[in-house]
């Protein structure tokens, strides 16, 4: 463990705890601009503050104040990370974790086994949602499920990005609205069910325009679990297909030995019902279930789909870009131009756009739909557009930037014109250059 951020006096105990996933499975999706030379995934800007403080805002929207934070040991970039959490002032108590950069979700999990001591949120950092937590918090304590999960449909430009994969099947049950299936889906449409699955759900409905979260909430003891069955690697791969099956394979139930870890966690609303003299704890499933009713599954699933508001993740190059034009979209209670930013008077900077501390922009220069960081020197005649430009950033005259992330201390140099480029921390641009769809990063020499 690298830092604990120490507890505050009254620190209260919250009934969850939060594992926040910190730059996983995506860092090559986001190539280049989460390179050692830039930032860590977590601490990329969206609209001019990393992107895990919405997460941890998030959190404590929902009274979680106990959050781990696992990050791969890539370079400095646990260390980068404590540093930012050091100074981070929400009311919530982080410890940061590093682990292997090869180890996947679930084995992450396993490494932070002894310090999970009761139900637990898994959320990944790139997370930003204007679902209210407690609406999801509160349906998970009213079905008590194994795990909860959130899907939710996205925005029309997330979808239509061109290096996203198609949206999977998932199959939920209407009348309990449990995950029963989920798939990936191919070019082909195909896609099949066990009879099994139909014995139990009759009734599921299949959506292709949901996508998966990664936001979970999971009983304590599938942590246990994790520990003894070091195959499962993946939390979204391999740990919820395993439990979404378990609820009507029996031979898998009694295989894996779900039970014997489910045991030890007495279902308290189970054992109220069957001290009820008015209710029978198994009527429902014998209705619903008469070919089955012998086998009652110990797990129960729960998925909150959630419409209408946004929710997206900044996992690849063109939805982290969604991300900050949604932070910075007119209407958002944000500082535009702080008082320390110098903006010449013919310059505009639009209400969809936010400008950092100490930045300076010369005279008849324009900035549109975009966020520049702090500490940023920019010409004169200068066109910035549906862009994100990160600290340090150096821009000459005449340069024209449409549709380009450009990370830290990197230099465009006068007349050039660049657009849907990305461009590495510290690389230079040299004058003059027309560039297009470009993926610019200085090699460094092997020492």
């Amino acid at each position: 463990m690298l830092f604990e951020k120490p507890k505050h006096h009254h620190h209260r105990v919250s009934e969850f705890q939060a594992v926040v996933l910190a730059g996983y499975g995506s860092s090559n999706r986001l190539y280049p601009i989460s390179e050692e030379d830039n930032l860590p995934k977590a601490l990329l800007p969206v609209g001019n503050k990393p992107v895990i403080s919405y997460t941890l805002e998030w959190l404590e929207k929902a009274g979680i104040h106990d959050v781990i934070v696992i990050i791969q040991a890539i370079g400095n970039a646990p260390q980068k990370l404590s540093a930012y959490l050091r100074t981070y002032t929400g009311n919530i108590h982080t410890q940061v974790v590093s682990v292997d950069e090869d180890d996947e979700t679930a084995d992450a999990l396993r490494t932070i086994k002894d310090k999970i001591d009761r139900d637990f949120i898994v959320v990944p950092c790139d997370l930003i949602t204007e679902l209210n937590p407690r609406d999801f918090l509160d349906a998970h304590r009213v079905y008590d499920p194994t795990f909860s999960a959130l899907f939710y449909e996205p925005g029309s430009t997330e979808s239509a990005s061109k290096d996203d994969d198609l949206l999977p099947y998932v199959g939920i049950d209407p009348t309990r609205n449990a995950l029963v299936y989920k798939a990936i889906r191919s070019e082909d449409d195909d896609f099949s069910m066990r009879m099994s699955l139909l014995n139990k759900f009759p009734r599921v409905r299949v959506h292709t325009d949901l996508q998966d979260a990664h936001l979970y909430i999971f009983k304590r003891w599938v942590i246990d679990m994790l520990v003894e069955k070091e195959n499962i690697t993946s939390i979204s791969k391999d740990l919820i297909p395993l439990l979404v099956k378990c609820q009507y394979q029996k031979k898998l139930v009694e295989r894996e030995e779900i039970n014997k870890y489910t045991s030890t966690y007495d279902n308290l609303l189970a054992n109220a019902l069957s001290l009820s003299t008015t209710q029978s704890a198994e009527v429902d499933d014998e209705l619903v279930d008469p070919i089955h009713s012998n086998f009652k599954s110990p797990i129960k699933t729960y998925v909150h789909v959630y419409r209408g508001g946004f929710c997206g993740r900044g996992n690849t190059t063109a939805s982290y870009s969604e991300l900050n034009r949604y932070a910075t979209k007119q209407g958002a209670s944000i500082t535009r131009v702080p008082s320390s930013a110098e903006v010449a008077p013919r310059t505009q900077v639009g209400n969809d756009s936010v400008i950092g501390e100490y930045t300076k922009i010369d005279e008849r220069s324009s900035v549109k739909k975009s966020c520049v960081g702090a500490h940023c020197v920019i010409g004169k005649n200068v066109k910035i557009a549906n862009s994100v430009i990160m600290d340090h950033v150096v821009i000459g005259d005449n340069v024209k930037i449409d549709g380009c992330i450009i990370c830290n201390n990197a230099n465009i140099q006068e007349k050039s014109y660049m657009k849907d480029c990305d461009v590495a921390g510290g690389y230079i641009v040299e004058k003059e250059s027309q560039l297009k769809g470009e993926k610019l990063v200085a090699f460094r020499e092997s020492i």
